[in-house]
């Protein structure tokens, strides 16, 4: 039996997004695009601050953050990489006093500012990572083109790695508490190993109170664990963070008792200026050990993700507006 397989071929970026900052930038703002950007650098969720954002005399394409909070600058371009996007990417950089993560994209980048981006990496304050990432558009036959991100240059994660180990060791007493966080965090993690559960840690251990445990949905519907040292909140919630996120929590509210009687338990919904929290919270659990805390969490992770997905995949989306909303929030809210 022979097999008749298809071709990728190459298909110009203008035949599919006409203008880069009409078309491009916003396709890429949205959050499940994002997503096939970060899923391709192993980010983890990040959470749309704005588009076109002005700093001086120029507009960042793109402002993220990451689920520890982090600033995320993405700068795009068609074509082929350039000096003035160079700049503007060290232009902004010289003007950060905290952490952030610099994703420059192009449909080519030129080899001299893969060198430049390498040297960055290793020469810059710690807390400063770069990626340089190529985009493609790509049909079989006569499919729709999909797109494509190709990392071209990223962060040495060893040789940080060995940097950001000697630079905690060296800190002392100011960073106990963030150390506390990523331990209490690494037990969970160990934790949800050893019972082969479907939730992971992300790549960076947050070295606060609250913990991200990915998208149960294609839109931004996202698992949070928040597990307070200084308080005695225990909580698992489902946050709702793009677009229209208030009017789709409106319409899961009206199910309400059909959700609550699913999940076994009474939740809390709770509706914030732009974005929604739907929680659980057991305060009770901070004098419990760890293993009683942990396996309630799990227990509830999983209630979330078995209940909430085909509730929000039946959301009749048609009834809200596209304008309903404006951009989301970060953190969840405390």
């Amino acid at each position: 039996m022979v097999l008749s397989l298809g071709r990728l071929v190459s298909v110009p970026l203008r035949e599919v997004w006409a203008h880069e900052a009409q078309d491009f930038t916003p396709w890429l703002a949205q959050a499940e695009n994002l997503a096939l950007l970060t899923d391709t650098l192993q980010l983890g969720e990040l959470q749309l601050q704005g588009t076109e954002v002005p700093v001086g005399n120029f507009s960042i394409d793109i402002l993220a953050r990451d689920i520890q909070g982090r600033t995320v600058v993405i700068e795009n371009q068609f074509g082929q990489t350039n000096h003035t996007h160079l700049g503007q990417i060290l232009t902004y950089v010289a003007g950060q006093d905290g952490h952030a993560t610099i994703i420059w994209v192009a449909e080519q980048i030129r080899e001299e500012h893969r060198a430049a981006i390498d040297w960055l990496n290793a020469a810059t304050t710690e807390g400063f990572d770069f990626f340089a990432v190529e985009v493609e558009a790509l049909r079989i036959g006569a499919s729709a083109p999909a797109p494509r991100f190709n990392i071209v240059a990223k962060p040495n994660d060893w040789s940080r790695g060995v940097a950001r180990a000697s630079r905690t060791a060296l800190a002392g007493p100011a960073n106990e508490e963030r150390r506390s966080y990523m331990a209490y965090w690494s037990r969970f993690g160990a934790f949800l190993n050893e019972r082969r559960a479907a939730f992971k840690l992300p790549d960076r251990i947050p070295p606060n109170e609250w913990c991200s445990f990915g998208r149960i949905a294609q839109r931004s519907y996202t698992l949070f664990v928040f597990a307070s040292l200084r308080t005695k909140k225990r909580t698992v919630a489902l946050y709702i963070g793009h677009r229209n996120a208030r009017p789709e929590f409106e319409l899961l509210e009206q199910s309400k008792s059909e959700i609550e009687a699913e999940f076994g338990i009474p939740l809390q919904w709770r509706k914030m200026p732009k974005t929604a929290q739907i929680e659980v919270n057991r305060p009770d659990l901070a004098d419990a050990d760890e293993v009683q805390q942990f396996e309630w969490f799990l227990d509830q992770l999983e209630r979330f993700a078995r209940v909430f997905p085909h509730w929000i995949e039946g959301l009749k989306l048609d009834e809200i507006s596209a304008d309903s909303n404006g951009s989301p929030q970060f953190p969840p809210a405390e």
